[in-house]
This record gives C-alpha cells, sequence and structure tokens, in this order.
C-alpha cells in the first residue's frame, strides 16, 4: 500500500478509504473471543408482546381514554347494580313524597317555614268559588240576590288578586333564607322524617321525587340502563351487517362491488327518522297483538321493551350499517393488493379465510371506531326520539323521557332536566373519547403519523418565526440605509 493519505472533503460523510484497506492486514491475535457473560450482557431477552398486549399498553399511555373507560364502567354499574340496591322501583309512586327535592329541613324548621309562608303569603285571599260564595252571603243578608253578571266581576276580581298572589308569593327557598335555617342533603317527606327520627332505617331520595312520588335516581339507572341497552344492540348490528357486507363488497370487486354499493348508496338516501317513525307505526299494532296473545320469551320481551323500542331495533338492523360497510370496503380495497394476501392465495387459501384471518384483522381500528360512533349516536337517536313522545313506551323510562317530562317545571324543579340530561352527555362524551384513544391504540400507524404532523406542524411554525424575524431585520438594515 502507498503510504500516501486520502482525507475527506470537509463536510463529507464518507469514512477514509485507505483505514478500511489497512484492516485486512491486522492479525489474527488482535480480536479476543467474547467470554460468555459479555455474550449475555450484550443479548437482551425480550418476551414476545401479543397485538392485544401491545394496545393495551398503548391505550393505558392515552390520560383521556381511561379516564373515560373508567367514567363507562361506572355508568354501567351504576345503571345494572344501582336499581337493586335501592328500594324503590321506577314506576313506584309513593304516597306522601311527591315533588321532593334533593334536599329537606327537619320538622321543626319545617313548621317555621310553613308559618312564615302563611304569615306572608296573604292567606286571606279567596278563590273565586270561595267570593262568589261569601258575596252570596252578604247579598242574602241584605236581602238582595246576585246576578251572573255581578257573580262573573266577583270570580274575575278574585282570580286576579289571586293570581297577584301566587306571583308575589313567598317561596319554601326565600322564607328558609329569611329565617336563617340550612337544609341538609337527600329528600325526606315528613312521615319519612318521622319515621327516621323513631330509629327507622328509611332510603333517601338523593335526587328528589317527580310530581307523581317517583323517585328519581331510580328512574335515571333505569334510563341509562336502556341507553346502554340501546347503544350494545346497535353495535352489535353494525358490527356484524355492516363488517361482512363491506369485506365481502370490496374483497370481490367488479361486478359484485358495483351492485352491493348501489344498494348502499339506496340505503343511504333513506332518512332514519321516518324510517324509525313508519316502522313503529306500522308494527305497533302487530306487537300489541302479539303481546296480549302469546306467552314465550319474545312477548316478555316485547312487554318489557315496547313497540317503539322494538321498530328502533330493527331500523338499526336495515340502516346503521351502511357507515360501517363504506369504511370496511375502503381498508379491503387498499389491503388486498398486500404481498402478505398474494402470498395467501399462492398457498390455495380461499376468500372467506383471508377475509377472516388477515384483512379484518387489519381493519380492527376503523371497526371499533365507527362502531363506538354508531353506539353513541344510537343512543343520542333514542333519547331524542323518546323525547318526542315516540321512544320508549310507558311505564318504562328513558333519559331522554325524563327530560321531557321535566319542561313543566323547569322553573320550580330545574334539577329534573340537568340531572338525566348531564347523565346522557358524559355518557356520549366519554364514548366518543374511549373510541378515539381506542383507535389510536389498535392502529400504531395513526399515532406515528400523529406525531409526524405534529413535527411538520412544529416546523412548519418555527420557519414562519424565522422569516418573520429576518424580515424584520431586513427591514430595519433598510431603514438605518
Amino acid at each position: 500500500m502507498s503510504d500516501k493519505k486520502r482525507f475527506n472533503k470537509p463536510g463529507s460523510l464518507q469514512p477514509n478509504i485507505e483505514d478500511i484497506l489497512q484492516w485486512n492486514d491486522l492479525p489474527a491475535d488482535a480480536f479476543d473471543p467474547a467470554t460468555s457473560e459479555e455474550k449475555e450482557n450484550f443479548i437482551q431477552d425480550r418476551r414476545s408482546v401479543s397485538y392485544w398486549k401491545d394496545a393495551w399498553r398503548r391505550l393505558r399511555k392515552n390520560t383521556v381514554a381511561m379516564v373515560a373507560l373508567v367514567i363507562i364502567i361506572l355508568l354501567s354499574v351504576f345503571a345494572f347494580v344501582g336499581p337493586s340496591v335501592v328500594p324503590y322501583t321506577y314506576k313506584q309512586q309513593i304516597r306522601g313524597s311527591e315533588s321532593l327535592h334533593p334536599w329537606h329541613y327537619s320538622l321543626e324548621d319545617q313548621e317555621k317555614i310553613n308559618a312564615y309562608m302563611e304569615e306572608h303569603n296573604g292567606a286571606g285571599n279567596l278563590t273565586p268559588d270561595e267570593a262568589v260564595e261569601q258575596a252570596r252571603k252578604e247579598a242574602e243578608a241584605k236581602g238582595e240576590t246576585l246576578s251572573r253578571v255581578d257573580e262573573a266581576k266577583i270570580r274575575a276580581k278574585a282570580n286576579v288578586s289571586q293570581q297577584a298572589a301566587d306571583e308575589e308569593a313567598v317561596t319554601e327557598e326565600e322564607a328558609a333564607k329569611a329565617l336563617g335555617v340550612k337544609h341538609s342533603a337527600f329528600g325526606y317527606s315528613d312521615k319519612e322524617l318521622e319515621r327516621k327520627a323513631a330509629g327507622e332505617k328509611v332510603f333517601p331520595h338523593v335526587f328528589g321525587t317527580d310530581d307523581q312520588g317517583r323517585d328519581i335516581m331510580v328512574r335515571v339507572m333505569v334510563g341509562a340502563r336502556v341507553s346502554i341497552i340501546v347503544g350494545i344492540c346497535a353495535a352489535i348490528l353494525v358490527l356484524i351487517i355492516g363488517a361482512l357486507y363491506g369485506s365481502i363488497s370490496g374483497y370481490c370487486g367488479g361486478m359484485v362491488d358495483n351492485v352491493m354499493q348501489r344498494i348502499v348508496e339506496i340505503i343511504y338516501s333513506i332518512p332514519e327518522m321516518l324510517i324509525i317513525l313508519l316502522l313503529s307505526a306500522t308494527l305497533k299494532p302487530a306487537l300489541e297483538q302479539f303481546q296480549n296473545s302469546g306467552n314465550g320469551v319474545f312477548q316478555k320481551l316485547v312487554t318489557l321493551l315496547g313497540p317503539n323500542l322494538i321498530s328502533m331495533f330493527i331500523a338499526f338492523g336495515l340502516l346503521y350499517w351502511v357507515t360501517m360497510s363504506r369504511i370496511i370496503r375502503g381498508q379491503i380495497l387498499q389491503l388486498k393488493q398486500q404481498e402478505y394476501v398474494t402470498a395467501a392465495r399462492a398457498l390455495g387459501a380461499k376468500g372467506g379465510r383471508i377475509i377472516s384471518k388477515h384483512l379484518l384483522p387489519n381493519c380492527i381500528g376503523q371497526i371499533v371506531t365507527t362502531t363506538f360512533l354508531r353506539s353513541r349516536s344510537a343512543i343520542f337517536l333514542e333519547s331524542f326520539l323518546s323525547f318526542l313522545g315516540v321512544g320508549v313506551s310507558a311505564p318504562l323510562t328513558s333519559l331522554g323521557s325524563m327530560c321531557s317530562e321535566a319542561l313543566s317545571g323547569l322553573k320550580t324543579y330545574p334539577y329534573r332536566l340537568f340531572i338525566p340530561a348531564a347523565i346522557l352527555s358524559v355518557m356520549i362524551l366519554s364514548l366518543n373519547l374511549f373510541g378515539d384513544g381506542l383507535r389510536d391504540a389498535l392502529d400504531p400507524k395513526l399515532e406515528k403519523n400523529k406525531k409526524g404532523r405534529d413535527t411538520m406542524d412544529r416546523i412548519k411554525k418555527l420557519t414562519s418565526c424565522w422569516k418573520s424575524e429576518i424580515s424584520r431585520s431586513l427591514s430595519s438594515l433598510r431603514q438605518e440605509k
């Protein structure tokens, strides 16, 4: 070898060729074999991690998704376990416990409040009938008789005075504030307070009662249970029908795909609300006749759910899978061109096995996300229809029907609307957040792409800042010149 050395150019990343060529001249004793301890320290044994364990590891890192999961679990326990703990039923009318607030006053304080309200609310004001009766007695004492016109005038004056007294009447909260009386948590009637004072255990009305004496907390539990059941049934229907239909359409392609997609487009054009209303109107007589004539398991199910809810499930099976099928079809069209699908075909695998073992598992992220989104929309649709009065049939309750019933006493009892509305909002938001987190956990590519997008956004922001700083410096230099 020549003694002339070659040096790299300044800034070049290529190594020196002469140094690499001199490695061949090293003797055999220049290298010592590694010991067993060095080999063990060098090799790091790692246990193989399955796909689901890896997804769970990524999901646990997502704090928002884990909080949403905890909320979903708590709501499920609240809906399915709670009614068995509370001694009241959702349709039980408790006498003497009508329109209770979620708080109560002691018996002594309640007597003070009632006396204060009687004193300041004008107990002397008569009703229209009482005013007419009093005027008749006064006229008879004078030997006169009242005409119908006079009675009508007296009724009108009494009605006006009574309305004015009602508008200026002191409420229970105002009386308690004036007396300096503080309330305690949970609702109890006077009889229940007397039983409690006698040493008897009385379960409180945590959320109060409605105008019929029904416990609101139990009704909220049952309403949340109905919403969860509707979401689960919709998710199952969407998952089964949509995944199968979309995978077959995407894998077969050609004429089969064209025909199946035209059917999807026709179903897409049909309004969901209209179909549910039509099904509820047409199926209600048949289901009611079956309910009265049958005595099996399905008859008990129809009795429990009602014709409207059954028609809603049928509409879910007819319409809700369309979005899932189109998403799965798009994924299958991309995945079937991959090498592992070609290898499976070369090995003689049939189409059903390729779809179930190779294609659908790679679409699991989109499948889970779409399922959660459709279950959320199903819960909202059921609550909306129940709010309009065409959803869950009485005596079964729903969160939407409870919101509808609370509108009449919104000014006096606003918590009757806020409690079921808050439960419904938290449920839908938790499903949405957990679905997004589960999608990111099941598809690592999305997380990498997200990180890449975040990095690009940061680079764009930095470059924009640099451009602005350079332009400012140039403008300042021009001004100095």
